[in-house]
């Protein structure tokens, strides 16, 4: 009566003051079940009778409603009715002064029933009593569908808004906060929505961004049941601001809110693991998977209608791909098997999906991709900062690393984590000896005291920790499991760039036409920070192998028994990659005339070389690259064909240390072991040796001869101590070949 009598004056919040205590009596908890039914329904007759005259009544209402609670035994939904009907009349009365008035209170409201019954997830809370489980996915469900459902309503009717001559003003709107950033990502001092072409005096933008930055925040903290309904939502919403109210506000809320949610949920999952959530693991690869679709549809749609378009179409693609990189190479670095997958997974959708599509703006994912090559390889960097020299002491140059070792691993990640250091470390010839023994192993059999010690064994998992370096802002521990999903990832984006480059072609075969579409659109810059990323992935493979103690450490570690690990295959896969991808630029280069790397920068330096005094085209660049590769590894293999078995090591075993106690040994666990390059060490190197002599053989004549500086002088770093009949035959043939087009024989 009195609300129907007295309107509330602007400025003034009686009416919110009026309805305070019943918010204070749900929130604070003072009140039985049967007298928050009562509040609950009145509150519902309250809103029927007076909506148009509830002002700032909104923001009281709608915080009580947001402080009801559900009893365990109430097991059906029919207590939701009352608070849903009060949403009802906001949305389905054709005012637009009601919805106006009251759209920010119920938008943050209905957020807040989408996260009902999520539990913040910690240490304490992995395992939860069952009942209250199914109690707080059940409150999810009952509360979570309908909300999002009437949060599409809410952004359909704010499209509708959008489009009126006149629009009322949002009550709040004025309190939001947005970024002072631009499409490009620099601040200017001004407001995000500056940079719009877009005049909106009535706050509609801003309640437009406050609803899909909270829907972004819910999806990171609702309940299970409702996570995977929640980001198609968010996905639907983000689709539809496209057409209304345009690209440019679309991509805002793209770089400014999705990306920097999916990585704040990246971060969680470091702390995590999802170790006892596959489902949470499950729902962050979709949610991946559609940022990915809808950047490209983006990019395709700002592409075909570029001259619709009031704004800078190509600054606008450009920032949305540097925030996606960084998303997936924070994707990349992370210990979960399935997240550094998908990291890499996308990335590659990027380039070979959508990368007809971006042009010049391919390069900015190269060199994303050349990023996450570098950050994959963060762990071993690390890990090899004990063994600066090749030590023969599996404690590090000084003897002073310690393996750390807690039982909290569950036996299927056990397993999987010890397949997947087999085919980082092992060679084909080890790995299926090494497999079946780990499945014995964890299978569990005979029951044996010493069989359970092996049970255990495999079920911890452990960091490798040495003392800090106080001039240095380094970690100084790394856990096993960084080590070896970084290995795995960086395996597939080397992979990945062996395709870029070469795919399925020969890499001695010309092209029709020269390029593929793809590398026709990339700097020189761009190819060289790619083969530098796979130059650095040959180096640090081959420090990790020149260190026995660190491959003794990680055989222990491992469990890998009595096979010596070490990262030659990874060391084979990216030299040969690179030595493809020289050929393959060198024999093609001449289609692309006129595209010479300048060297400015006198710090510029490729695969190692200082570049100031190498010609400055692509032709003297490469030819520089592909010798001293060559010779490189022809020296080291005859230098490894020549020493073998002439090396003694004197070993530590590792100090492993469980629950974090530590526990030395001084005097125990030290033998003197005859080290020698193993005979699979050297059957990889001679393979790879063989093979990039057949590539250099099977050259055409012209290229052959043009090439000839930097294959010669390789070649003959094979004829002193090398006596393997393979090398030695393709070695014959090549200079044979010499003779013939040197009209010598």
């Amino acid at each position: 009566w009195y609300q129907r009598r007295v309107r509330e004056l602007p400025h003034f919040s009686f009416n919110e003051t009026l309805l305070k205590p019943m918010e204070d009596m749900l929130s604070l908890g003072l009140c039985d079940m049967d007298t928050q039914d009562q509040i609950v329904s009145c509150l519902c007759e309250l809103t029927e009778a007076n909506a148009r005259e509830m002002k700032s009544g909104w923001k009281a209402l709608f915080r009580s409603l947001r402080s009801v609670k559900v009893p365990l035994s109430n097991e059906e939904g029919t207590w939701t009715t009352p608070v849903f009907e009060v949403v009802s009349v906001v949305l389905e009365r054709d005012d637009v002064y009601i919805f106006a008035d009251a759209i920010i209170d119920c938008v943050m409201c209905l957020e807040k029933f989408i996260c009902s019954g999520s539990v913040q997830q910690s240490k304490d809370t992995v395992y939860m009593d069952p009942r209250i489980e199914a109690h707080n996915a059940r409150l999810a469900v009952q509360l979570g569908l309908p909300s999002l459902k009437y949060l599409s309503r809410i952004a359909t009717m704010l499209s509708i808004m959008y489009g009126l001559e006149q629009r009322p003003f949002f009550a709040g709107s004025d309190r939001i906060k947005v970024p002072s950033v631009g499409l490009d990502g620099q601040s200017g001092g001004r407001a995000l929505f500056d940079f719009l072409p877009y005049n909106d005096n009535s706050g509609l933008l801003k309640v437009w961004w406050i609803m899909i930055e909270g829907m972004c925040g819910t999806v990171l903290e609702c309940h299970q049941q409702v996570q995977a309904q929640t980001m198609e939502t968010v996905y639907s919403m983000l689709r539809a601001l496209a057409i209304i109210p345009g690209p440019q506000f679309q991509i805002l809320v793209m770089c400014h809110q999705l990306f920097p949610m999916l990585t704040s949920w990246v971060k969680r999952s470091s702390r995590f693991k999802w170790v006892h959530n596959e489902n949470m693991e499950s729902n962050f690869k979709h949610a991946c998977g559609l940022a990915i679709e809808l950047v490209s549809e983006t990019i395709t749609s700002l592409k075909r209608d570029r001259s619709r378009f009031d704004f800078d179409t190509e600054v606008a693609i450009n920032s949305l791909l540097q925030h996606v990189m960084v998303l997936l190479n924070a994707c990349v670095k992370q210990p979960l098997e399935g997240v550094a997958r998908v990291g890499c997974s996308c990335i590659r959708h990027l380039l070979f999906t959508t990368g007809k599509q971006l042009g010049e703006h391919l390069n900015v994912v190269c060199r994303g991709l050349a990023d996450a090559c570098n950050a994959s390889l963060e762990a071993v960097h690390l890990v090899l900062i004990p063994f600066t020299q090749p030590t023969r002491l599996d404690g590090g140059d000084n003897g002073l690393v310690r393996v750390y070792a807690r039982k909290d691993t569950p036996s299927n990640i056990a397993q999987r984590l010890n397949t997947l250091t087999q085919q980082v470390f092992l060679n084909e010839k080890q790995y299926p000896q090494v497999e079946m023994l780990a499945k014995e192993n964890l299978g569990g059999g005979g029951g044996g005291a010493g069989e359970h010690d092996k049970v255990e064994q495999y079920m911890r998992s452990y960091v490798i920790a040495w003392p800090a370096d106080r001039l240095s802002n380094k970690p100084s521990r790394v856990p096993f499991s960084d080590l070896v999903i970084g290995l795995l990832a960086h395996s597939l984006l080397i992979q990945t760039i062996n395709d870029l480059f070469v795919g399925d072609k020969h890499p001695t075969a010309k092209s029709q036409g020269g390029f593929s579409d793809l590398l026709s659109v990339l700097t020189p810059q761009t190819m060289s920070v790619l083969l530098d990323a796979v130059w650095d992935s040959y180096e640090v493979c081959i420090a990790f192998n020149q260190s026995p103690g660190l491959r003794y450490l990680i055989q222990k570690v491992g469990c890998l028994n009595d096979h010596t690990p070490g990262l030659v295959k990874q060391a084979q896969k990216s030299y040969i990659t690179y030595i493809n991808t020289i050929l393959y630029l060198r024999i093609n280069v001449k289609e692309q005339q006129g595209q010479d790397i300048v060297v400015n920068d006198k710090n510029y330096s490729h695969a190692g070389l200082s570049l100031e005094s190498i010609d400055g085209s692509w032709e003297g660049i490469l030819d520089t690259c592909l010798k001293e590769a060559s010779c490189q590894l022809c020296a080291a293999y005859s230098l490894m064909y020549s020493t073998q078995g002439q090396s003694s090591i004197l070993r530590h075993k590792p100090v492993v240390n469980n629950n974090k106690k530590k526990k030395d040994i001084p005097g125990e666990g030290t033998d003197t072991v005859q080290e020698r390059f193993s005979v699979n060490d050297i059957d990889h190197w001679t393979s790879t040796v063989v093979s990039v002599l057949n590539m250099y053989n099977e050259l055409s004549d012209e290229m052959f001869l043009l090439l000839l500086p930097a294959i010669f002088p390789a070649t003959t770093e094979l004829c002193v101590n090398v006596t393997d009949v393979r090398v030695r035959g393709v070695v014959k043939s090549i200079l044979e070949r010499v003779g013939h087009l040197k009209n010598i024989v």
